[in-house]
């Protein structure tokens, strides 16, 4: 209802009227989105309140900031517009509301996991992977907030119960990457790429390697994500970005989320990879 009731501030603020369509809600409740109408175009409205936990692995002006990005597909900010919450609920939060293109097509899947076969076309798997391409030739930011060895070398640790020298991977190649790439936020049958908040540096074929993870109950899927980005992932680098995201998804199990159904995979696959550290 909260969030509702934003979506509705942020639209005057940003001038455009809302569809009665279905308001989009992530699933931590930290942001919305819905359809709306901006003089004669259909935009998508979205707002966010600002939550200190998510940073730095998401940024306040990550989505404003990727349309610097060229040669990917991927909706557009066309403008946006903060303020503070005075209400009782989150008193002193910054809430954005942003207005972005709309993207063709719906979410590849509800969720980031994959639980059946999405069936895409030939020319979207192409697309993905130019597009992915594209990305990593952009500039590559120098900072990695998220500091990918230590977290790694903590999960292995907790997870698998095995120390990894960091210094072991001084020869990481590093890219521009999206850095959640999970199947929702992947639109068909027409590709583009939704929610820009986290992108920033990581190992080359991140990006790939959640999308695998969050593949593997679909054998055929996660097969074909594989075959199409074998050249960065059957790399010392692929391996390590694979662990990565193992060891992120492993971290969210028994929260409820549907990584839990991951679990079975998750285990096998980063001892496998360790394997061959």
């Amino acid at each position: 209802m909260w969030l509702s009731e934003q979506l509705a501030v942020g639209s005057r603020l940003v001038g455009v009227e809302p569809s009665n369509g279905d308001v989009v809600n992530t699933y931590d409740m930290r942001s919305a989105g819905t359809v709306a109408s901006d003089g004669d175009a259909d935009v998508w409205l979205r707002v966010v309140v600002e939550d200190l936990d998510y940073q730095p692995a998401c940024r306040w002006e990550g989505n404003v900031e990727a349309n610097a990005i060229t040669g990917v597909p991927k909706p557009r900010v066309l403008r946006w517009k903060d303020w503070e919450n005075h209400e009782d609920y989150l008193k002193g939060r910054r809430v954005r509301a942003e207005v972005m293109t709309l993207a063709p097509g719906r979410s590849v899947s509800p969720d980031a996991v994959l639980f059946t076969d999405p069936e895409l076309p030939d020319t979207w798997w192409s697309d993905l992977r130019n597009g992915l391409a594209a990305l990593a030739a952009h500039p590559v930011p120098q900072d990695d907030p998220v500091d990918s060895i230590g977290f790694v070398a903590r999960g292995v640790a907790q997870h698998f119960d095995r120390q990894l020298d960091p210094e072991q991977f001084g020869d990481l190649v590093w890219v521009t990457s999206h850095a959640d790439l999970h199947w929702g936020n992947l639109v068909g049958p027409e590709l583009s790429i939704l929610d820009w908040e986290s992108w920033r540096r990581a190992p080359a074929g991140y990006d790939a390697a959640t999308l695998y993870c969050n593949s593997l109950l679909i054998p055929n899927i996660a097969e074909r994500v594989q075959h199409t980005f074998a050249d960065v992932l059957d790399t010392p680098t692929g391996h390590f970005a694979l662990l990565f995201a193992v060891v992120r998804y492993l971290a969210h199990i028994g929260s409820g989320s549907d990584a839990d159904a991951l679990e079975p995979s998750l285990r096998p696959l980063g001892e496998s990879l360790l394997s061959k550290l």
